[in-house]
C-alpha cells in the first residue's frame, strides 16, 4: 500500500497522548497506527461511519483520527493517522457496511501531481463511503481532504 501521509500534523507538539495526558504523542505511536491502518488493506472491515468535523472514522471496533499537516498556512496535506478514544464523534451502533481500504492516485494532465489518498470502498457494490488524502488540483495549493459520502436512499 502506498504511504501518502507526510508524517507531520498540526500542533504535534501540542497533541497529547490521551493515555497519560502529559507526554506528547511519540512518532512511534503514529508509526504504529499507520502500520496497523496499512495492514488492514484488502480485509473486509465493519464500517460504523465517519465524522468530517473531527476527521474520525470507525472500522471494526477502532476509531481512527486523520491529522492534517498544515504545511505553510496556504497549503495543507494528509499528515498522519492515529487511534483515538478522545472524540465527540457519533457513530452507528451497528455496522452500516463492509468496506475495504484502497489507495487512490488521480493524475491531472495539466499538473505533475494529483489527488492521492485512501478510500473506504463498499465490498458489496463499490460505493466509496469515505475518502481522505491530499487534493492537488492546481499543483501549487495542495489541500487536505476528508470526505464522508453516504449512500443515496433507495
Amino acid at each position: 500500500m502506498n504511504n501518502f501521509f507526510t508524517g507531520r500534523a498540526e500542533g504535534m507538539e501540542d497533541y497529547y497522548d490521551i493515555h497519560d495526558g502529559e507526554s506528547p504523542i511519540s512518532t512511534a505511536t503514529l508509526d504504529m497506527a499507520l502500520a496497523h491502518f496499512q495492514n488492514l488493506e484488502g480485509a473486509a472491515l465493519d464500517y460504523y461511519g465517519a465524522d468530517t468535523g473531527d476527521n474520525t472514522f470507525k472500522i471494526d471496533d477502532i476509531v481512527f483520527k486523520v491529522l492534517e499537516d498544515p504545511d505553510d498556512g496556504y497549503r495543507s496535506h494528509l499528515g498522519a493517522i492515529d487511534y483515538t478514544d478522545s472524540h465527540s464523534s457519533l457513530f452507528f451502533s451497528q455496522s452500516i457496511a463492509q468496506v475495504r481500504i484502497e489507495t487512490y492516485h488521480g493524475r491531472n494532465e495539466e499538473y505533475s501531481e494529483g489527488d492521492q489518498g485512501y478510500q473506504l470502498v463498499d465490498v458489496e457494490d463499490g460505493h466509496v463511503w469515505l475518502e481522505f488524502g491530499t487534493d492537488n488540483t492546481d499543483d501549487y495549493y495542495p489541500m487536505f481532504a476528508f470526505r464522508h459520502m453516504p449512500k443515496e436512499p433507495k
